[in-house]
């Protein structure tokens, strides 16, 4: 298996290559900045377009700034190129359509890397709980100022905290809300967004934003029961992680501890293998699902 990561982002940097070192996977990059001298990659490339004219390799992941997203997707796809997309996988809905639409021609895989459902902990709460019981999700993805050179400061960029943090949301609704009656409530706040969800008898509450005090974790209440998960959205890889479970007063908090886990190879496994079953109509159809209920947030 052989890879080409578009880009040299952080996400790279710190999960993304190791996830795909741990595969054993054949990585190749394009970028136009120095690549750690530490990474063991097969290839480099300072030009992306002559990465995609050259490389040999099946499946290209894109980890550019976020305006760069859409075009570079529309050549990989154009290449017969699988196409894995760093959250957001655009910054508009028909985008998204066209890149649905382009994928389906050619019979590609098309995917948003939203990975934070990969995590251990979470498969373990979304197995306890029962959705069909009374259910309250209470989310906070707060991250403090980034340096001013970040992209993600600069709205030609496609960048501030809609794009960055709405696919969180999103998915969150998509996953809770799938096949059920909801509303969506969407308002802005100071430093990002705010969401508030219900369907007859489940209850999100979301508060995404930037430039405030870290948070990043998802508290559910389920039958009595208390479920607090840290680190949610983003979890390290150097980490160990705890699931909490409280339920009435007389009853002790309970951890569960996970060992370190890499979310990305959760994803790239579960990524390596739909592409080897050519079965990528599950994938088409979250990805329009989760831009449907993005465009309700505008």
């Amino acid at each position: 298996m052989k890879i080409l990561i578009l880009g040299n982002s952080n996400i790279f940097r710190r999960k993304v290559y190791f996830a795909l070192k741990k595969l054993k996977v054949a990585i190749e990059v394009a970028s136009r900045r120095n690549i750690d001298k530490n990474f063991k990659i097969k290839k480099s490339y300072t030009s992306y377009e002559k990465a995609l004219n050259d490389t040999k390799a099946k499946i290209v992941y894109i980890s550019l700034i976020n305006s760069e997203h859409f075009n570079w997707a529309v050549k990989a796809l154009k290449k017969k190129k699988h196409v894995i997309i760093a959250k957001p996988i655009t910054l508009n809905f028909n985008h998204t359509k066209k890149l649905i639409s382009l994928a389906k021609k050619n019979n590609l895989l098309l995917s948003e890397a939203i990975v934070f459902q990969k995590d251990l902990r979470f498969k373990n709460v979304t197995k306890k709980i029962n959705l069909k019981k009374t259910t309250h999700i209470y989310c906070m993805f707060h991250i403090p100022k980034l340096d001013k050179k970040n992209f993600r400061n600069f709205k030609k960029y496609g960048g501030g905290c809609f794009h960055d943090m709405s696919p969180y949301a999103a998915y969150l609704i998509y996953y809770f809300f799938n096949k059920k009656k909801y509303s969506i409530d969407y308002k802005k706040s100071i430093n990002g967004f705010l969401i508030k969800s219900q369907s007859k008898n489940i209850f999100l509450d979301a508060s995404f934003s930037f430039n405030e005090k870290y948070k990043n974790e998802i508290v559910i209440f389920n039958e009595s029961k208390k479920y607090f998960i840290d680190y949610s959205f983003s979890p390290p890889i150097n980490k160990i992680l705890n699931l909490e479970i409280s339920g009435s007063i007389k009853q002790k908090k309970r951890k569960i501890v996970f060992s370190k886990q890499n979310v990305f190879y959760t994803y790239f496994s579960e990524i390596f293998k739909i592409i080897s079953k050519k079965r990528y109509n599950s994938y088409y159809e979250k990805i329009e699902k989760i831009a449907e209920i993005k465009k309700k947030f505008s």
